[in-house]
């Protein structure tokens, strides 16, 4: 798709489950020309069919979706701002699809990119895409804490109050900023996408208190909320000592993560001294309740998108993360799977070449410094 005028005020959302139904309703709601698809038909079918979404919460009311779309390429036209609301283990998948049919002004949001999300999108579109630079965006987490009861109803429990997102290339993240405002004012701008990757809380607050309470998710007629009751003290410090080697490995490529404690004031003003007291005090945690089995987005996304990626990084620079190491396997026997097989790595995520003293640059201006810089030392070869 050659360069061409893009619409600001029309919202292309990919995925419709739990974040894109929250995502189109809240849009639609702030004025945005919506426009929805799926790689599944049936949400799509009951949203046309009931004529939008219905919202309760923090938000309510009925919203009429502009356009429902079949066809990949039809739900990407003339929109400026692309929102990628699936698991982070389909965004190669999706990126695929998408990329032929890209503007090099289009902004493509990952709602959230989990831990290397932008580069893994970057390299496919630029491997599919020909000329076309679309600017990619990670955003930390998911904006809503919300949940989908069924197709075209969906409630919002909390939307978070501060939301860090950066852009791939970092030069774009002033353009881009703007327009993630307008849908939202929580969305702020960090330095680069190094920065949203290692403050990728859900690797820290899903996997591991979800396998720890496999017995109580796995028994028949047992509810149980994921957080206020599957994270008790000895949990929650299993998962701070877990946080604390996400921050060490963001210190050893000059990344300063915020820890989960500090996060959950920030995002959510919840208060306590220990990490169990603050996340009791999460009144959006209240009414969110663990599912019923393994084979949900919190093993099979967080996992190869969220602890594999860390502990990879880690293992580059010489940081040891033992406790996510433990977590990874422990789903790797469960789940009968080897997500460091599938899940992102610093190959996966284009970094493995990319000597350390570089990657700051790498990331403020993209792929044509790097290639100038391999110019520059073939230059000096010669």
């Amino acid at each position: 798709m050659s360069s061409r005028k893009l619409d600001e005020t029309s919202i292309s959302i990919l995925g419709m489950g739990n974040g894109g139904h929250a995502f189109a309703a809240y849009a639609k709601m702030k004025g945005f020309r919506v426009k929805i698809w799926n790689r599944s038909l049936l949400p799509l079918k009951t949203i046309e069919k009931n004529k939008g979404i219905s919202v309760n919460g923090v938000v309510e009311g009925h919203f009429n979706i502009d356009k429902v779309c079949t066809s990949i390429k039809e739900v990407l036209r003339y929109s400026k701002l692309i929102m990628i609301v699936t698991p982070a283990n389909a965004h190669k998948e999706i990126a695929y699809k998408i990329a032929p049919y890209l503007d090099d002004d289009q902004i493509v949001v990952l709602n959230p990119g989990r831990t290397g999300g932008a580069l893994e999108v970057s390299n496919t579109i630029k491997n599919y895409n020909g000329p076309f630079k679309p600017k990619i965006v990670e955003a930390q987490s998911l904006l809503f804490v919300s949940r989908c009861p069924e197709p075209g109803k969906i409630k919002i429990s909390g939307i978070k109050k501060k939301l860090a997102v950066a852009a791939f290339p970092a030069l774009y993240n002033e353009e881009v900023l703007p327009l993630l405002q307008n849908l939202n004012q929580a969305f702020w701008k960090n330095d680069t996408i190094l920065n949203t990757s290692f403050d990728n809380i859900g690797a820290i607050l899903h996997p591991a208190p979800l396998l720890l309470n496999v017995a109580r998710c796995e028994a028949p007629k047992v509810t149980y909320r994921h957080y206020m009751d599957g994270i008790t003290p000895t949990v929650a410090s299993f998962l701070e000592r877990m946080d604390e080697e996400r921050i060490n490995v963001a210190n050893a490529y000059g990344v300063t993560a915020i820890s989960l404690k500090n996060w959950l004031d920030l995002v959510y003003k919840s208060k306590g001294t220990t990490l169990y007291e603050m996340i009791q005090n999460t009144i959006e945690y209240n009414d969110v309740y663990a599912p019923s089995t393994l084979n949900v987005r919190y093993i099979f996304e967080d996992v190869p998108t969220g602890l594999v990626p860390l502990s990879s990084l880690g293992a580059a620079v010489g940081t040891p993360t033992p406790l996510m190491d433990v977590v990874i396997e422990l789903a790797n026997y469960m789940m009968k799977t080897d997500y460091r097989i599938s899940g992102r790595t610093i190959e996966t995520m284009g970094l493995s070449k990319i000597p350390i003293y570089l990657l700051n640059d790498y990331l403020q201006l993209g792929d044509d410094f790097y290639i100038d810089i391999l110019r520059q030392e073939e230059i000096w070869e010669e």
